[in-house]
């Protein structure tokens, strides 16, 4: 075998592996699509990040509070975030409620990222969830302090 039909079938064999990879992320992965908050994160996660009073996770900013009257504005800021955010997808929305999907370039590894806000109380809940994994290697809680940095 010459070093050229060597090298040819490896890169073959790499891309061949590199794509059954990511058919099998994909295939283990769950695919939900939130219409209200998710459920809180585990107190022992590694892969989950949640900014809100009762239950923060991972960050360390203050609860955000949206004053009354300013809950359009919050959103445009958000919705402004979003767009901006490279390789960010909605998934679901309402008037009160943003689910976002996010992927990694390489693997394809997916985020869940939900935005709620509570009119009344004006309590807004983050949380950014891989969906698959033991780790996010610091991501999530990364992408709600860009979040945050945003919105407040």
């Amino acid at each position: 075998m010459t070093f050229l039909v060597r090298v040819r079938t490896t890169l073959v064999l790499l891309v061949v592996l590199f794509l059954a990879t990511r058919v099998t992320i994909t295939l283990l992965s769950p695919h939900p699509v939130y219409v209200d908050d998710p459920v809180a994160c585990a107190s022992d996660s590694a892969n989950c990040a949640r900014l809100s009073i009762d239950d923060p996770h991972r960050m360390d900013q203050s609860p955000l509070i949206v004053a009354a009257g300013a809950e359009d504005a919050f959103w445009d800021t958000v919705d402004a975030w979003a767009a901006n955010t490279s390789r960010l997808t909605l998934l679901h929305q309402t008037a009160d409620f943003r689910h976002y999907a996010a992927a990694t370039p390489v693997w394809g590894f997916v985020d869940d990222v939900t935005i709620s806000l509570d009119r009344i109380t004006g309590e807004v809940v983050m949380q950014s969830e891989s969906r698959l994994g033991l780790s996010d290697l610091g991501v999530n809680p990364e992408r709600l302090d860009d979040l945050y940095a945003a919105v407040a």
